[in-house]
């Protein structure tokens, strides 16, 4: 999903935690909220990362590793939402030198990944909310329906050149909302090994294969699906019948590093 949140001008926080990125480190040392530390320190592996503040009515539609972009007059922010830090007393925005609007706290800190800082104009403005639903004040919602996690149906067969099956793509987020991106077999973290480049990015095995259910079903994210390498998924189903369990996969991996 990608969300956009759009305002007039320039905005002055921006030049501090958009155009920059801020290192965690530095920062949780200078918190005081417990609940803000605990929440920082599950994001101490990313080095440095930018945030903003969507607002109260934005932010509940935000899930990490959504894509957004943030315009600030003529300029667009694009980049994936890593976390969502609710805090009440707006210290966190206060130790990042926010300017509070009216004097009210930040209290829904998003910890974001930028990618790239472009020039817009007010064609392209106008282009992206043709295409979406304002949803709140200034945030601009995609127009196709969000599915809700009860409805994780997949394995419909669906005709094309060749049968292949149908993917919900809710179901590979709810499972990486609870394993994260890291791979469960290798340990590997793309983000960690080449930066940006490979922030967010992993595949999704389905313990099961869909190919043998033959029939849409109902998925649970975290008993059907686990996150893995390229690699490892690879070797899961090396064999091409009935695959490796993740566990087998990680025992070959320890015997063969010692």
């Amino acid at each position: 999903m990608e969300f956009v949140k759009i305002y007039s001008t320039a905005v002055p926080n921006a030049a501090r935690t958009l155009d920059k990125r801020v290192a965690i480190a530095p920062l949780l040392a200078r918190i005081r909220s417990d609940s803000v530390k605990a929440s920082l320190a599950l994001i101490q592996n990313h080095g440095e990362v930018h945030f903003w503040d969507f607002g109260v009515r934005a932010t509940p539609q935000l899930s990490p590793d959504d894509s957004v972009k943030i315009i600030c007059g003529t300029t667009c922010y694009s980049g994936r939402v890593i976390r969502i830090i609710n805090d009440p007393s707006g210290e966190l925005g206060d130790q990042l030198g926010w300017a509070r609007q009216f004097k009210a706290p930040w209290k829904n800190v998003c910890a974001l990944s930028i990618n790239s800082s472009t020039p817009i104009s007010t064609a392209g403005i106008k282009t992206i909310t043709d295409n979406a639903q304002q949803t709140a004040d200034s945030f601009y919602a995609p127009l196709q329906p969000i599915r809700k996690p009860e409805a994780l149906i997949e394995g419909s067969i669906i005709e094309l050149t060749l049968s292949t099956y149908e993917r919900d793509p809710a179901a590979r987020k709810a499972c990486l909302n609870h394993y994260d991106t890291r791979c469960q077999a290798c340990d590997l973290d793309f983000g960690e090994t080449y930066g940006d480049l490979g922030q967010g990015f992993i595949h999704v095995h389905h313990i099961t294969p869909l190919s043998k259910l033959r029939e849409a079903h109902v998925v649970d994210p975290i008993k059907d699906l686990i996150p893995v390498c390229p690699n490892c998924h690879a070797m899961l189903h090396i064999n091409q019948g009935e695959p490796l369990s993740v566990e087998q996969l990680r025992d070959i991996l320890v015997r063969n590093r010692t």
